[in-house]
């Protein structure tokens, strides 16, 4: 197991730094360094966050852990959204290749690796957006930089060969034929069949969904692709039917409320929202919460919006164990942006 002093070494030789440039950037001397480097002392705790400060880590960073307190390290930064320096970034994702090349089969690395890759290119869209946005100040009605902002956000794409979903929905049915298994992507693929206009399509993978994945949403999807063919109007009534006789179903109730925000019946929404938080099984998701705000948002109703933000993160730290962290910073954002 590293050292400090371990850790130290390799860092400092990662940034091709001498053990003179190290001394002088701590104000220390090269004798100390030294020491540290080969185990003969330690450095003082109170210099511990400008040791991590100046190799840009985190001070738990400069400690070796064993594997699993590693993996748990790297799902707390994950959890708490936290940006990570290029150096953290680059540590934590040399250790779980390594930890995949010794074992191909390690689902645990291999799925981190999903969710790290994830949130690094998360952070990255938000810093295209934010000095896209300083761009556009500049200069404005530049394409490139509204397409950065747009496309950061997540936003709608018009261009239909850009903005359909066929390479996914191929991957979807690829997968159900040789994997048929994994029977929970039958809804995503008719949600995306769905988005794409591909109703027909969607109907032949509902029948097959009754079939193979006998789940309760299956009934859903059936008003919803109806409501694709003859407007909200015409099926509210059987969504409102379906949710009366599932009440106990945050699912099929989340689904419908979800139906009711898109087509702008917000107080309704709201209503179908907290039927679904009221059912849901600990731990709850915020999703609820946060879409109530929203709805009153929309209404101009910021008052009632903050109320729901705060109970989102009331919810985030009875459910989830969440204080702190880029989740609950941004509701409070939201919040002070209301107030």
């Amino acid at each position: 197991m590293k050292t400090i002093g371990n850790k130290i070494k390799e860092l400092r030789r990662s940034k091709g730094m001498s053990q003179k440039d190290i001394a002088d950037k701590l104000g220390v001397t090269s004798q100390a360094v030294s020491k540290w480097e080969n185990d003969g002392s330690l450095p003082e705790m109170t210099m511990l966050p400008d040791i991590a400060s100046l190799f840009g880590i985190q001070i738990d960073d400069l400690f070796e852990y064993s594997t699993e307190k590693r993996y748990e390290s790297i799902e707390k930064k994950l959890q708490y959204g936290r940006v990570m320096t290029n150096m953290e970034f680059e540590n934590e994702e040399a250790f779980l290749i390594r930890e995949v090349e010794a074992d191909p089969t390690n689902y645990h690395a291999i799925s981190l690796l999903g969710d790290f890759y994830g949130h690094r290119a998360e952070c990255m869209y938000q810093k295209s957006v934010y000095y896209a946005k300083r761009a556009i100040d500049l200069h404005p009605n530049q394409k490139g930089d509204i397409n950065n902002i747009n496309n950061g956000n997540h936003g709608k794409r018009f261009d239909w060969d850009t903005a359909n979903h066929q390479e996914l929905i191929r991957y979807w049915y690829k997968l159900l034929k040789t994997a048929p298994e994994n029977t929970r992507v039958y809804f995503y693929l008719l949600d995306n069949l769905i988005d794409d206009g591909r109703i027909e399509e969607a109907k032949t993978v509902l029948k097959e969904s009754y079939q193979k994945n006998p789940d309760e949403l299956n009934a859903f999807y059936e008003v919803f692709i109806k409501e694709k063919q003859v407007g909200f109007e015409t099926v509210k009534a059987e969504y409102e039917a379906l949710a009366k006789a599932n009440e106990n179903s945050w699912r099929i109730l989340f689904s419908i409320a979800n139906v009711f925000s898109y087509n702008e019946y917000f107080k309704e929404a709201i209503q179908m929202w907290q039927k679904t938080f009221d059912c849901m099984p600990k731990p709850r998701y915020t999703d609820s919460f946060e879409a109530m705000a929203q709805c009153c948002v929309r209404m101009g109703d910021h008052e009632s919006a903050v109320e729901y933000y705060k109970k989102e993160l009331e919810l985030l730290r009875e459910d989830w164990g969440l204080k702190y962290g880029a989740e609950v910073d941004a509701l409070e954002e939201k919040i002070r942006a209301l107030q």
